[in-house]
């Protein structure tokens, strides 16, 4: 079996990411798969030099680009031989269908976001004369673009080995003494992204609960707007501002007691959720579409989204100080392990 992925990005965020993941739980599982994505920005510094990582999809995204790019497509599927070209993006589910306009492999594409699900003829027609249909989200299923079709659940793809409780953590970094309670908070630092709702969360929670810090990892154009909430609230000397972190997150995520997560990102796989659990910190969650998914049975979802309910969650969850909830949590993470992702890919290509 022969699988080439492509994922019309060129940062490690969004669809990129995840996209990779099941690449490379794939690999891990013997089977051959390559990955195929925009080239000229950092994203190949990252993965340019690994033989099945492929910078052939264009920077533009014009009839002259879309053309060279899905005859790029084209040569690499008769090079290799692939079963099956798996989109993530519209952009690169249209250069799959282009690339296949002579026959060849069948197509699959997942939905990472619920604003892609449209109901326009366009879409209907990709959807049409795609084999595969998968989502980052179960609750895309309900969709009624994909409800008359079977679809399958793909969750991100996890990296046990280096999202796991076993490790230093980031906390000498920032001073923050090995008593005090850390709340941590991810994400790009925009508009709508949740960290107004954290803010005031934290502020409930400080008010209740004496040497309590709120870490906020991430980077992006809202950060002043935010600090001016945070002074709003009194509560700007307990906030860290971590800036972005990528190869020591796991250390950030250890260094956390809980990890609050009040809005759904760019994808809506959530995988932030996932990479705390699996490092045994407790992610608690507004009530958000597919987080239950994740959570299983694990009762870290708040009765209502608001501030008030996450910080009375957080609240019981760090007077609890359980170990038994950290264990329960990194034992749910395992479910999205590599090995398990490749198994529901696997059975969903066969």
């Amino acid at each position: 079996m022969r699988i080439l992925h492509l994922a019309a990005g060129n940062r490690w965020t969004g669809a990129a990411a995840p996209a990779f993941a099941e690449v490379e739980s794939l690999r891990a599982a013997g089977v051959d798969a390559h990955y195929a994505y925009v080239g000229g920005y950092k994203l190949q510094q990252k993965i340019g030099h690994l033989s099945y990582a492929h910078p052939i999809i264009d920077k533009a995204q014009n009839p002259v680009s879309f053309v060279r790019s899905a005859a790029a497509i084209e040569r690499l599927v008769k090079h290799h031989g692939f079963d099956v070209l798996h989109a993530h993006l519209t952009y690169d589910h249209w250069l799959a269908r282009m690339a296949t306009r002579d026959g060849g492999p069948r197509i699959a594409r997942t939905f990472h976001a619920r604003r892609v699900l449209r109901g326009d003829p366009l879409t209907r027609s990709l959807i049409r004369r795609t084999a595969m249909l998968f989502v980052v989200n179960d609750t895309f299923r309900n969709a009624p673009l994909l409800r008359a079709r079977e679809t399958f659940f793909t969750p991100p793809p996890l990296d046990v080995e280096q999202f796991t409780p076993n490790g230093t953590d980031a906390r000498s970094l920032y001073g923050i003494a090995a008593d005090t309670k850390l709340i941590a908070v991810i994400g790009k630092l925009s508009k709508d992204r949740g960290f107004e709702d954290a803010l005031r969360t934290f502020a409930l929670v400080r008010a209740s609960l004496d040497e309590t810090r709120l870490m906020i990892i991430g980077h992006g154009e809202h950060r002043p707007k935010l600090e001016s909430l945070a002074r709003e609230l009194h509560i700007a000397n307990d906030v860290v501002w971590a800036g972005y972190h990528e190869h020591d997150l796991a250390e950030h995520y250890r260094a956390a007691d809980v990890l609050l997560f009040t809005a759904r990102g760019s994808d809506e796989g959530h995988r932030a959720v996932l990479e705390a659990m699996a490092c045994g910190t407790p992610a608690l969650s507004f009530p958000i579409d597919g987080i239950a998914a994740l959570f299983g049975e694990l009762p870290l979802i708040a009765s209502a989204p608001t501030p008030e309910s996450l910080a009375a969650l957080t609240l019981s969850i760090l007077r609890e100080n359980s170990d038994a909830l950290r264990s329960d949590v990194w034992s749910r993470a395992q479910e999205f392990a590599y090995d398990r992702a490749a198994e529901r890919l696997i059975a969903a290509y066969e």
